[in-house]
């Protein structure tokens, strides 16, 4: 009786278990997402903090657009906001988090190309497609089919400095770097267009990244008797580095780089130290397009745009439009940004890629006027060379 008993048990088993499997229903083919996730890596946090907020509230904007208008197909966008602080061991960690954990397809950011730099190995091997806004030193053309900056490189923004030497009229000058990735790589770029143009350089000096006090090397700069000192470095340390010039009495033109001009600038340094700096702002603010995005931000935000806010809303506005026609897959997304960028022109400029991912740009010519930075006036217009140059990268 017990033999018939477990022979029935067992049997009761197998007839079970087949039809479990009879019954199982087959795996289902991937759903669409409810939401479309896009990382974004950037200093939030810290002395370079006024990048990285600038940059989130472009992206903001674009976001706000984007799910206004019904998302991307009907799917909203949502960007999950992560903090390097500077630091590319910070920026390995979010970017690990945002691949492995939010399973994100594409990253904005860094806006430091030494930061980018870092994260490009990872994000080539994991093929995870990293859209900078605003990265631009030279090497960044050799990170991988996966990489992308929405900004000009370097090697057009040293030449346009030489335009502003040949328009001033000087064939000498010094020059001032932050020791970073971006400081070499505008510093190099110059050097060589402005020896190769017959310009003398006087001295080539470097400072460090997170200095609070420049009076060493700025007194090594006065030394030579400068007519123009052109400087590349961040807000923080050239805020200090134009205070302390003035208090040491160096009496020379300024020309700075596109990353310092931001009105946090004139508010740290003060007005009287920075009166008559002239300096390059990356795009135009005359277009149509930059127009509305103006109106657009301070709607939102209830302030002037902020230092590159424009080329972050582009650099969203390109991943979305990506996403549309390649779908959402770094492949998809990686093979689409070509295409859509042929004929897209938004607030920062027309964004065309060249063959290593990199945009072309523009530039206009700035001066800090009463405190603040407006459009060199005897330089030609913003649509004319040499103050707003294309340039196809």
């Amino acid at each position: 009786m017990k033999h018939r008993a477990l022979a029935l048990w067992i049997a009761l088993l197998v007839v079970g278990a087949l039809a479990v499997s009879f019954i199982t229903p087959a795996p289902l083919a991937a759903e669409e997402p409810q939401v479309y996730k896009v990382g974004f890596i950037s200093h939030l946090t810290g002395d370079a903090a006024v990048y990285g907020q600038s940059l989130k509230m472009g992206t903001e904007l674009a976001v706000d657009v984007i799910n206004e208008a019904g998302g991307i197909n009907g799917v909203p966008v949502e960007v999950i906001y992560e903090d390097d602080r500077l630091s590319a061991a910070d920026a390995q960690t979010a970017f690990l988090k945002l691949v492995e954990t939010d399973k994100v397809p594409v990253i904005l950011g860094s806006a430091s190309s030494t930061i980018s730099l870092s994260l490009c190995p990872k994000a080539q091997e994991k093929k995870v497609v990293q859209v900078s806004q605003v990265s631009t030193a030279p090497a960044l053309k050799d990170c991988g089919p996966y990489f992308f900056s929405v900004m000009a490189s370097d090697t057009a923004q040293g030449p346009e400095w030489v335009k502003v030497a040949e328009y001033l009229g000087v064939k000498e000058a010094a020059v001032m770097y932050i020791n970073n990735d971006y400081g070499i790589g505008v510093k190099d770029t110059f050097v060589q267009a402005f020896e190769a143009a017959g310009g003398k350089l006087l001295i080539v000096q470097p400072f460090e990244l997170g200095g609070k006090d420049f009076r060493t090397e700025v007194l090594k700069v006065k030394g030579t008797n400068p007519p123009v000192v052109f400087i590349v470095d961040h807000v923080a340390e050239a805020s200090i580095v134009f205070k302390q010039a003035a208090e040491l009495g160096l009496k020379t033109q300024w020309v700075t780089d596109v990353s310092i001009v931001s009105p946090e600038v004139p508010q740290l340094a003060g007005k009287e130290a920075v009166e008559g700096i002239m300096g390059l702002r990356a795009g135009s603010s005359q277009t149509p397009e930059y127009q509305a995005f103006r109106e657009a931000f301070l709607k939102k935000f209830g302030k002037e745009p902020t230092i590159w806010a424009d080329f972050a809303y582009d650099a969203m506005m390109l991943v979305a439009k990506a996403i549309e026609k390649g779908g959402y897959t770094a492949d998809g997304i990686q093979k689409a940004l070509f295409e859509v960028a042929e004929t897209y022109v938004g607030p920062s400029g027309a964004k065309k890629f060249d063959e290593y991912g990199i945009s072309q740009g523009s530039y206009e010519w700035v001066v800090v006027k009463d405190g603040e930075w407006v459009l060199y006036e005897k330089a030609p217009s913003a649509t004319e060379t040499p103050s707003a140059t294309e340039t196809a990268q």
